[in-house]
């Protein structure tokens, strides 16, 4: 029996690459339980649940003339989804919020001599 070795350790809270989004479509279409694909990826259950959902698109096609619709997991769906997730989840930047301030103190520092220490 030959024994898994893992040389790299994955730590909590990490975010998922594109190529184990891929390798997650790759373990789902072939059958494996979400367990299963956790213990591959070395990541917990509910990820991959979680994953799953994230990246579920809904696909058509017709079976005797009428239309059946089925979800399918898309690894690029879920990498778009979380990108514009990611794209949203800091805080703004104080710079728009005081851009009156820095305008009125810039005029002053060059027309009246102002210090900036001061």
């Amino acid at each position: 029996m030959m024994q898994e070795q893992n040389t790299t350790v994955r730590k909590k809270g990490q975010h998922l690459t594109s190529f184990e989004r891929g390798r997650i479509a790759t373990l789902h279409s072939q059958g494996y339980s979400n367990r299963a694909i956790a213990r591959a990826l070395n990541v917990c259950h509910q990820t991959i649940n979680n994953e799953l959902c994230r990246g579920e698109i809904d696909q058509v096609k017709k079976v005797n003339g009428q239309r059946q619709y089925y979800a399918v997991y898309s690894p690029e769906t879920a990498q778009a989804k979380y990108e514009a997730n990611r794209a949203h989840c800091h805080r703004p930047l104080k710079l728009v919020g005081v851009a009156d301030f820095i305008d009125y103190f810039t005029t002053h520092l060059r027309q009246d001599g102002w210090s900036p220490d001061a």
